[in-house]
């Protein structure tokens, strides 16, 4: 039910929640406290208001002195907002309006000065909000593109009509040039570039090397290295077709290895054969990254951004005045591997492989789509100011990892590393893009038309503009509760309950309802994982789920059954935990607290366990079936879709890569059985499966080198599969939170129960803090008709453009003609043909096709 990525473990109040941090409240969207770090811009917002507000308090209410409350207002709020923008990152150039508007504002009538400076005060932390790196920035007009050519000592390798491959054989740099446009791409910087900055021997070997690595010694050290510093060597280079192949040698750690570019239908592909891999010294391969440098740009020397796959997408804008940040992105695609690293190890999880550069907006931009190997990879993006003053971005793929490894009771122990390199081939593609696809939206739509030509995007719904969005609505039936004589369930939704708030939803106008039934089992929602077939009695039993069944059939509400073959509960009959939950590579079983401390300490020896791929797959299968006999068409898959690791049980070891071979032959099963499914963040091996997307990501991170974030992934997915975002209830601000829905296409989405959340305080569930459908219904009723009156113009059809038009207010284009307008601000805009009420959206225009 709930998304344990998401869980706070220092602090858990709910998916919104603030934390008090150096005298300033910042908005934390997930991790611990220690986490908090990225958000001090959010901080430096905060106390922009706060000094703002403050200065308006402390003047007294006298005519005499209101000139001076305007004025402590406007010193204090402007030098709080400078702090706040410099430390974002931000161009305080583009934003002079902030404070000289304000001032311009209260002068303009000294009666009223108080009211004045309280507007002023909510004018600057608006700006300063759709400022902030939570919303998109507005393009500047003019983008000065320096020209790119090819460079001297490069000879051309390969031609397929639309790009051209040159390579300096020498240093084995690479460029490739659209020929459409001439725009060349470079693996090495600029010579000029480099004699600007101040870096060590093995920096500078690095920004002129094929690749970086890091290897393990002997003694499992992690030393990081690259192809010059370690006086590599070509020992052949031939051509192959549309492109070379080239064996080299790192005679210092005595390895050998082979390196492919090539062109392949209009992309660049850059590949590492795995079987190329000879190690024959005592050192080994950790990871790998092929021409990382590729397209990479010092400071702002070119106007634009590098893209990273963090929540719904983030940028990271090219900026010569900067903070000096400590460490790069990281995005572990598909998370990290927790059967190696353990849960300590999970960092930022990437469902979608993919990353970009974008070297003038609507100009020039390069997409990296990770193919092979991606399941043993990350996403790695340096700002400027990390080590150099260089933005660049890469793959990095890894073939060993370290762990640690105990050898006593005690926990003494050795770390080492894995023997074994990861399985498969390391290779990625890269699409050139200009003009109006020289974007991160044009991003989105040359990687829908990758995912679609490979077969791995959802069929595309049949929906028309102009019918219903719509709404999710997750029903919980019961959860467990501590007792004297043991544990009992906590009876919180009847079948006979969730009927009547359907019937009710109908009622009141909602008519496209995707309902979810939780915790529909005699165990309840965590009694037991996985739970078996069959439904409770106290929730009215097999006959009382035929009549929910038979309602939502003849009322056309999609019923969905929860149901999560990841994790796994120590003491559920179905499973042994010895047998069937996953295994580390150290032997010992991965093993976590089911329910945080935080939530409740009733449940402090409740452990939990990852369920094998294997086993997971024969309990779908007996499920999917009896689920069929109980005329059960649709489930709502937890965790198979989303995560993702190896098993090292002895006798039946699996890799990533064979677990997500796994999980698809699960989503086969419930094909096989003409059951729907629904999955939870699925990953782009999983989409093909969707037939609906819950907790769809509408934001990202937020780190302090990422400027903006961006609605990347829905741009990808609208019109294909219907995406919903994590349940209202969670909402820290709801009015900003719906425009933000209409913004990226989503569907809005509610957990509720007939009883008062209260009685779930003893629970596992007692996160969930309210829930009652009697208090919810109107909220539910509200949001869905101001998302559904804008949305449903825009039913089936795909975006094809969003456009910031000033600070918070967007315009997104769809391929049916219609725009759809959202402004998230204080003030009604205008642009002389649309007028957009203030915090309001519409949708306008239509026909195209």
């Amino acid at each position: 039910m709930f998304n344990k990525r998401k869980w706070l473990p220092a602090l858990v109040c709910s998916a919104a929640a603030v934390l008090l941090t150096g005298g300033s409240i910042v908005r934390v969207y997930g991790g611990s406290v220690s986490d908090a770090r990225p958000f001090r811009a959010a901080a430096l917002t905060a106390e922009a208001g706060t000094a703002a507000k403050t200065a308006q308090t402390s003047a007294a209410p006298g005519a005499g002195e209101q000139p001076s409350a305007a004025d402590a207002v406007s010193a204090a709020g402007a030098e709080a907002a400078a702090n706040a923008i410099a430390a974002a990152g931000w161009n305080a150039n583009a934003a002079p309006e902030l404070n000289s508007n304000a001032a311009a504002g209260m002068n303009a009538n000294p009666g009223s000065a108080k009211a004045q400076a309280s507007e002023a005060a909510g004018t600057q932390d608006e700006q300063l909000l759709f400022r902030s790196n939570a919303f998109t920035m507005p393009e500047d007009a003019v983008q000065n593109v320096p020209p790119a050519a090819i460079r001297p000592g490069y000879d051309k390798i390969a031609d397929d009509g639309g790009l051209a491959l040159y390579m300096n054989r020498k240093t084995l740099a690479i460029q490739v040039q659209l020929k459409a446009t001439g725009y060349v791409w470079s693996s090495e910087p600029d010579r000029s570039d480099l004699q600007k900055e101040e870096l060590n021997d093995d920096w500078r070997n690095a920004m002129l090397s094929p690749f970086i690595l890091d290897y393990y010694m002997e003694d499992a050290t992690r030393v990081s290295s690259n192809y010059k510093s370690l006086h590599g060597k070509v020992t052949a280079m031939k051509p192959i077709a549309n492109g070379m192949e080239i064996a080299c040698e790192l005679p210092d750690i005595r390895t050998k290895l082979t390196v492919r570019v090539k062109l392949d239908k209009g992309s660049l592909v850059i590949t590492l054969p795995n079987g190329s891999i000879e190690e024959q010294g005592s050192s080994r391969l950790a990871s790998i990254q092929l021409y990382p440098f590729l397209g990479a740009v010092r400071q702002a020397s070119v106007p634009g951004y590098l893209f990273v796959p963090d929540g719904s997408g983030a940028l990271i804008r090219f900026a010569d005045n900067h903070t000096q940040y400590d460490e790069p992105y990281v995005g572990q695609i598909y998370g990290s591997d927790i059967a190696v690293t353990d849960l300590a190890g999970v960092g930022n999880v990437v469902q979608y492989p993919i990353f970009g550069i974008v070297r003038g907006v609507k100009h020039n931009a390069m997409m990296g789509i990770v193919e092979d190997g991606k399941t043993n990879a990350d996403i790695v993006a340096y700002p400027s100011g990390v080590n150099t003053n260089f933005y660049w971005i890469s793959a990095r793929f890894n073939i060993r990892y370290g762990y640690f490894q105990p050898t006593s009771q005690t926990m003494g122990g050795i770390n080492t590393f894995t023997q074994a390199k990861t399985e498969g081939d390391k290779q990625v593609r890269y699409r050139l893009l200009s003009g109006a696809q020289a974007d991160y939206a044009g991003m989105a739509r040359a990687y829908r038309g990758y995912l679609e030509e490979r077969g791995m995007m959802p069929d595309k719904r049949a929906a028309t503009p102009g019918e219903d969005v719509p709404v999710q609505v997750a029903l919980l039936g019961g959860d467990i509760e501590p007792g004297v004589l043991g544990s009992h369930v906590v009876k919180m939704t009847t079948f006979a309950d969730a009927q009547a708030i359907l019937a009710d939803l109908r009622k009141a106008g909602v008519h496209n309802i995707e309902a979810v039934l939780e915790g529909w089992s005699k165990d309840g929602m965590n009694g037991a994982r996985p739970p078996a077939p069959g439904f409770a009695g106290g929730l009215g039993g097999p006959g009382g789920f035929k009549r929910l069944i038979d309602f939502a059939g003849r009322e056309g509400i999609g019923l969905y059954l929860y149901a999560d073959y990841t994790n796994l509960l120590s003491g559920s009959p179905r499973v042994d935990t010895r047998g069937d939950a996953v295994r580390m590579i150290t032997g010992r079983l991965i093993e976590y607290p089911y329910v945080s401390k935080y939530v409740s300490d009733l449940f402090k020896d409740m452990k939990g366990y990852y369920l094998s791929p294997y086993t997971a797959l024969k309990l779908a299968r007996n499920d999917f079936q009896a689920f069929a006999g109980e005329g059960v068409r649709a489930v709502a898959l937890a965790g198979a879709g989303s995560e993702l690791f190896s098993d090292y049980h002895k006798g039946k070891t699996i890799n990533r890569t064979e677990a997500a071979s796994l999980y698809g032959k699960l989503a086969d099963e419930a094909s096989g059985r003409s059951i729907r499914l629904a999955l939870y963040e699925p990953n782009d091996y999983m989409l093909r499966a969707a037939g609906a997307y819950f907790g769809m990501p509408v934001e990202s991170m937020q780190y302090m080198y990422e400027s903006d974030t961006v609605p990347f992934v829905p741009m990808v997915l609208h019109g294909f599969v219907d995406y919903f975002a994590d349940y209202a209830n969670n909402d820290a601000d709801p009015e900003l939170d719906l425009l933000r829905l209409i913004d990226y296409g989503a569907s809005p989405s509610f957990i509720v129960t007939k009883e008062p959340a209260s009685k779930l305080q003893n629970t596992p569930s007692g996160e969930l803090f309210t829930s009652a459908y009697a208090d919810w219904a109107p909220e539910i009723k509200r949001q869905y008709d101001e998302v559904n009156a804008v949305l449903k113009k825009v039913r089936g059809a795909a975006m094809t453009g969003r456009t910031v038009v000033r600070y918070g207010v967007v315009k997104v284009s769809y391929d049916n003609g219609v725009d759809v307008w959202v402004n998230y601000t204080g003030s009604d805009y205008s642009d002389g043909r649309i007028t957009v009420k203030a915090k309001s959206a519409l949708a306008a225009g239509g026909g195209r096709s």
